[in-house]
């Protein structure tokens, strides 16, 4: 399996990004992967073990269409089987469409949707203090069943003959290596994303009067003349502690000496990530325009802290856009007053002063929201293919229990991989029996009840949390689903309005114990329907869809046959044509193209194969 993973922004982006690399390797280690980037951000993937291929995009194909097009024809005979478009810009959406992948994922644009197989909605909360530029990352690989993992963490990797050039580049200025180093990012990469100058001057001398130290400052070559500024606005005590031309010649450089500091203080921009992923404490001062709640990655109160002018002065932000304060934005800055940032540095600086950094790991910062206390519940049998995906799934629950009814593959091997899983055993009798036997071993109230092939997408996790945890008179809720046949989204063929109920209170509910096949809650109280929707991967095959129609067709005939149905011609030819014509016809089967066909054939089909089983148990009853 070859995957091709895009991200053409910046440095913070691509390091970021790179976590999905990582993330894929150790999930499944023999497929290729490979990273499209610019080409100068390749610094800060330079060495990563989790990527086979760098793909590089250099700016000559953004001026030359020539060049573009051959670098899109060398994609295309690469022949990726799945690409994942982390950038989503046209130039990714070309890369995307020349790439002939299978499978195509990214965040769901108004004029993308139909280009990518797996438009992916974006969390609009993060439930850890990985901020939403690492959840809503991660949240792209959740169409290949690999799910937010709060392990995976940005990583820079620097080697041994870097990190021995960087000490004597230190010490050939000078630097006392006894002594504590601080990078200080003293100007941002746009003005409205740089602290003013004067202020961050003062920033810098509240650094200097906390502790004796070696201050660095970031800044490149053609900011030479602002960072002269700040450092003539200085006080002399403190330039004397300033070394300030200790840059380094390049990017790998760059990242060498900050492994040296001991942290990194200044603007948000590409050196605080770089620095986060050297496993370097941070303190952050965010442009007015840049949310928080997206970069204020690992924020934990000790090794990582933010402040942003919305801390101080909220009555500035209301009812003001994204594009309004990006505007605004040095205006802004003008009421951001280095006496607001002055005791927070302090903190942070005295509380690090006690801290042994040299044993510090980025992990250390992760701070993982409560569980809510939901009960997930899983009936299988013969599900092997299915049951580690769901289960990986279900990580935000407290409580994930399985009933199975005795699998004869690896189904239960491969729950007991998991021990926080706890697994039952019960006959089949029928569907409704074996939900309601599941419910009565779960410990909470609240029950999510959801089959091997269906899978919930970050922003229907975050709505199931939500009303969890809301308190109303809502008793049980309905769950709209996304049908997907051969891992292809099937938008209509009757599918498009499909919802069951997935989650309720266990108290107000139980299935109807005389229904064996589409099981029915009895539900005491008032209903609600979700937004978001969930994922039903449920055949990939055409067999695979047949045999489960049968499956249901011969619980459906016992159950007519109580009722003492007659089956006549009707039944056999006039309903499983209708069934074909409302969901080829009416619910625009038509539009699903080749899928569309089979699908509203094989509903047609399990009509009248009901009735066929029907008849056999009446010619069973006469012998």
């Amino acid at each position: 399996m070859k995957i091709l993973i895009i991200q053409q922004k910046m440095i913070g982006d691509v390091l970021t990004c790179a976590i999905l690399c990582e993330m894929i390797k150790k999930k499944h280690p023999n497929y290729e992967v490979h990273y499209v980037v610019n080409s100068n951000t390749v610094p800060v993937v330079q060495n990563n073990p989790f990527i086979d291929k760098l793909v590089l995009f250099t700016p000559e194909y953004r001026k030359n269409k020539f060049k573009l097009l051959q670098f899109l024809i060398q994609i295309r005979k690469e022949k990726y089987n799945i690409v994942v478009d982390a950038y989503g810009k046209l130039e990714s959406n070309l890369i995307t469409a020349f790439s002939g992948a299978k499978t195509k994922i990214s965040y769901t644009k108004a004029y993308n949707k139909f280009l990518y197989t797996h438009p992916i909605n974006p969390v609009p909360k993060a439930t850890s203090n990985l901020g939403l530029s690492i959840e809503g990352r991660q949240q792209l690989l959740e169409p290949l069943g690999i799910y937010t993992n709060y392990k995976a963490l940005p990583k820079l990797h620097v080697t041994p003959t870097e990190q021995k050039n960087a000490i004597q580049l230190l010490q050939g200025n000078g630097i006392n290596l006894s002594k504590k180093t601080i990078m200080i990012s003293i100007i941002g990469s746009s003005k409205n994303k740089t602290y003013p100058l004067a202020y961050m001057s003062k920033v810098v001398d509240y650094i200097a009067e906390t502790t004796d130290c070696n201050v660095l400052f970031n800044y490149i070559p053609n900011q030479l003349k602002d960072a002269q500024t700040i450092y003539d606005n200085c006080k002399k005590e403190t330039q004397k502690q300033i070394y300030f031309d200790v840059l380094g010649k390049n990017l790998r450089e760059f990242i060498a000496i900050m492994n040296q500091c001991e942290y990194i203080i200044g603007n948000d921009g590409g050196a605080i990530n770089m620095a986060k992923a050297l496993n370097k404490p941070s303190f952050i001062i965010f442009s007015p325009w840049i949310a928080k709640k997206v970069w204020a990655t690992f924020e934990d109160g000790v090794y990582h802290k933010s402040t942003h002018l919305k801390d101080y002065k909220p009555e500035l932000f209301i009812d003001k856009s994204e594009a309004q304060l990006k505007k605004n934005a040095i205006a802004l800055y003008q009421h951001f007053k280095p006496e607001f940032l002055k005791d927070q540095l302090t903190q942070f600086i005295t509380t690090l002063t006690t801290k042994n950094l040299n044993n510090y790991q980025l992990s250390q910062s992760v701070i993982i929201d409560e569980k809510p206390k939901i009960s997930a519940l899983i009936i299988t049998k013969n599900e092997e293919k299915n049951i580690e995906s769901i289960i990986e799934n279900l990580h935000f629950t407290n409580e994930i229990i399985i009933v199975d009814s005795y699998s004869t593959d690896a189904t239960v091997e491969k729950i007991k991989k998991y021990p926080h899983v706890k697994l039952l055993q019960n006959k089949f009798i029928n569907f409704s029996n074996q939900r309601n036997f599941a419910m009565q071993h779960a410990k909470n109230n609240w029950i999510l009840f959801i089959d091997a092939d269906e899978r919930i997408p970050a922003n229907l996790k975050q709505e199931i949390i939500q009303v969890v945890q809301y308190k109303n008179n809502i008793v049980a809720y309905e769950i709209y689903r996304r049908f997907y046949f051969k891992q292809k989204l099937i938008r209509f063929s009757g599918w498009q309005t499909d919802k069951v109920f997935r989650l309720y209170k266990k108290d107000f509910v139980s299935y109807k114990k005389d229904l064996l096949v589409h099981e029915l809650l009895d539900i005491k109280g008032k209903t609600g329907v979700l937004k978001h929707k969930l994922l039903h991967y449920s055949f990939n095959s055409y067999q695979e869809y047949k045999n489960k129609m049968n499956q249901y067709a011969k619980l459906r005939a016992q159950e007519l046959f109580v009722k003492k149905l007659k089956p006549t011609f009707f039944y056999f030819y006039i309903k499983p044509a209708y069934r074909f014509f409302i969901h080829f016809i009416i619910r625009l089967g038509f539009l699903d193209g080749k899928k569309g066909i089979i699908v509203s054939s094989l509903s047609a089909y399990y009509v009248k194969q009901r009735y066929i089983e029907l008849k056999k148990l009446y010619q069973q009853e006469k012998k």
